[in-house]
């Protein structure tokens, strides 16, 4: 679709000092400078189990990656499939490997497409230059996109709106009919499967295109006077509407994949605590519409910000109180609006239908999941407000007098400081500690934080890491995680015996018939094991080693501490079974190579260690902890063998 030059004047606004293709880069260019302190960040939160611990990422397999879930070498059950995503982290680390800045520079050039995505649309529903421009900048520069930008496993939400526009691009490109128009339909249901294989809540991309079809659809129909039903779009839905069942095509091969791997719709409760299972639709709705408060703060104000929503902050019972009347009050506003404006700014209405479809499968109205709320969620739901702040925005530019004045000062503002928060709030996102302090700060009663900083200061600094896994108990004494940290504190500290009652306590709250994998649990297991062991009592490690190899056959920590385990019982090849395994599944080689050649030493096994150290400094050359194993090896070969040693020493080259 081509729109006249003189549309670029619709706002009242002189904006032809630049062409739409110069416009959208320099829309573009401003989401990158708006996130480009993120370049030098290293891996945060997620990114650690979904790109560098993931074997599957790390030996680019395949199978493992578009046969499994998202979270499947973890844990089972989790209802998440996304290979696309996590092939796209398989190809950057061939590229190069655990050095996070290449990442981060693709997730930043990814979300700069989708601000040229969504200016490019806009204008093709020839929305006027002036607000199709503002919309794409507030969504460029809004803070609560960091987590999705900033946090390399966010990822997901990014490349399922780039396919999502191309989806769009596709299915516009079809509206000249015939079998042009049909290829370009296949087209777009090729975009849309590789949404959905991006991010499951981009299933929903076709019901948006459908409001947004239907709303042009129907005010063609509307110039015809004799049209039957017109103010619906009769004829349109009659003529175009069932073309959109090209999209179900998609679904198949889709849900079909999700089935080979094992994902169902749903999570698996026995996985972790999914808040409003159990609740009905219409709770579930009552609930939902206190929590929905955080929503509407996070896409207006857009602070402030934290990486994780406990159920401790909202109410999660389904009566009215204040949060849940304010937020009705609110939705119901939204929805009046939308019907005020269906005949004068069906952009206004298009915009408040988007904001609840594209929000439907996180809301946990529909479908109960594992959090109440996360920001990366809102991502895409956000062009509803960037939409909503633009059309409100360019309409007050276009009064003059004060109201311009007042229109265009809050415009400048809102950008600006959109922009300040969203630049600072990146700083909080450079590594573990800085976004777990950050979460301490901005939610102190929140336990997660708590909990997450203090597991990853458990190396460095035991002391505050006990002290904060007691602060995240003293918060949540039933919040299990901690409990296990605190028993693993122990192990450190050369406590088993205290190791081991936390430990049999813990355990004693396992939920029955867990998934395969089945994460913590089964590292709880495994140090359970090593505890058993250390304070004598190898029958019981042993039966805890077992439980734990079968809940997770490939967890380090399972295979590390069940080998230990095996070791002190005397099960030699079974120890060296796991430690095996650890030099394919252990990101660091070296480590898992020179651990394995440890206990063949020991074993006075020279021959294999001998094998395993080269076949380690192959994949890791120049290790001096290998190199020097070797020596050690070579050395004791040669003492076992004085006369080959001299006979070769003589021998000329």
């Amino acid at each position: 679709m081509t729109e006249a030059r003189s549309s670029f004047r619709h706002d009242g606004l002189d904006w032809q000092s630049l062409s739409p293709r110069s416009l959208a880069l320099v829309l573009a260019g401003i989401a990158v400078l708006v996130y480009a302190n993120t370049l030098g960040h290293d891996f945060a939160y997620d990114d650690w189990l979904v790109i560098v611990d993931n074997p599957g990422v790390r030996l680019a397999d395949w199978r493992a990656l578009w046969l499994r879930g998202y979270w499947g070498h973890v844990t089972g059950g989790g209802g998440n499939y996304r290979p696309l995503t996590v092939t796209t982290f398989a190809v950057e680390y061939w590229l190069w490997g655990a050095r996070p800045a290449g990442y981060h520079l693709t997730n930043v050039l990814l979300h700069a497409a989708n601000v040229m995505w969504l200016f490019a649309l806009l204008r093709r529903y020839r929305v006027p230059v002036g607000v199709a421009a503002l919309a794409a900048l507030i969504f460029a520069v809004h803070p609560v996109h960091t987590e999705a930008v900033a946090n390399v496993a966010g990822r997901s939400e990014l490349l399922g709106m780039v396919f999502g526009g191309l989806m769009w691009w596709a299915w516009l490109e079809g509206r000249i009919g015939g079998v042009p128009g049909w290829f370009w339909r296949g087209g777009a249901a090729l975009a849309y499967l590789a949404a959905v294989l991006s991010k499951e809540n981009m299933i929903v991309l076709p019901a948006a295109l459908f409001v947004a079809e239907w709303l042009v659809g129907r005010h063609q129909t509307q110039a015809q006077p004799s049209a039957r039903w017109s103010w619906l779009g009769w004829n349109w839905l009659r003529r175009d509407g069932w073309t959109f069942g090209v999209f179900l095509l998609a679904l198949g091969p889709y849900f079909g994949l999700r089935a080979l791997a094992g994902e169902g719709v749903t999570q698996a409760v026995a996985v972790g605590h999914v808040p409003l299972a159990g609740w009905t639709l219409w709770e579930r709705l009552v609930i939902m519409l206190g929590v929905g408060l955080t929503w509407y703060r996070l896409v207006l104000v857009g602070y402030p910000l934290q990486v994780f929503y406990s159920v401790r902050e909202f109410e999660l019972t389904p009566t009215p109180h204040w949060r849940v009347v304010i937020g009705a009050i609110i939705t119901a506003g939204l929805i009046g609006l939308a019907m005020a404006c269906f005949q004068r700014a069906p952009l206004v209405t298009f915009a408040v239908a988007f904001w609840f479809i594209t929000l439907a499968v996180t809301s946990n109205v529909l479908l109960s999941i594992g959090a109440l709320l996360a920001e990366r969620w809102l991502y895409l739901p956000s062009v509803a407000a960037a939409l909503l702040l633009a059309a409100g925005g360019v309409q007050g530019l276009r009064r003059g007098g004060p109201v311009r004045a007042t229109a265009l000062a809050g415009i400048t503002g809102l950008l600006v400081f959109y922009s300040v928060i969203a630049v600072q709030r990146n700083r909080d996102w450079q590594n573990n500690v800085t976004i777990f302090e950050s979460l301490i700060a901005t939610a102190p009663q929140n336990p997660s934080g708590y909990m997450m900083l203090g597991q990853e200061l458990m190396l460095t600094d035991p002391q505050r890491a006990r002290a904060l896994q007691e602060a995240a108990l003293r918060i949540d004494p039933e919040l299990l995680p901690p409990q296990g940290n605190l028993a693993e504190l122990d192990l450190r500290a050369g406590n088993p015996t205290a190791a081991r009652d936390r430990f049999a306590r813990l355990l004693a709250q396992e939920p029955a018939h867990l998934p395969t994998p089945s994460g913590e649990w089964a590292d709880w297991h495994a140090l359970y094991a090593k505890s058993l062991a250390l304070t004598g009592d190898l029958p019981a490690a042993m039966e805890q080693a077992q439980i734990a190899l079968r809940q997770s056959p490939h967890s380090l920590i399972v295979l590390f501490e069940t080998s230990q385990v095996f070791l002190q019982a005397g099960q030699v090849e079974a120890a060296l079974a796991g430690f095996r395994q650890l030099t394919v599944h252990d990101r660091e080689q070296g480590r898992a190579y020179g651990n394995l050649a440890t206990v063949l030493i020991e074993l006075e096994r020279y021959a294999e260690a001998e094998d395993v150290l080269l076949k380690g400094l192959q994949l890791v050359p120049g290790a001096e902890s290998l190199q020097t194993r070797l020596d050690f090896v070579r050395q004791k070969q040669a003492a076992a063998t004085p006369s080959a040693g001299r006979s070769s020493s003589g021998v000329s080259p």
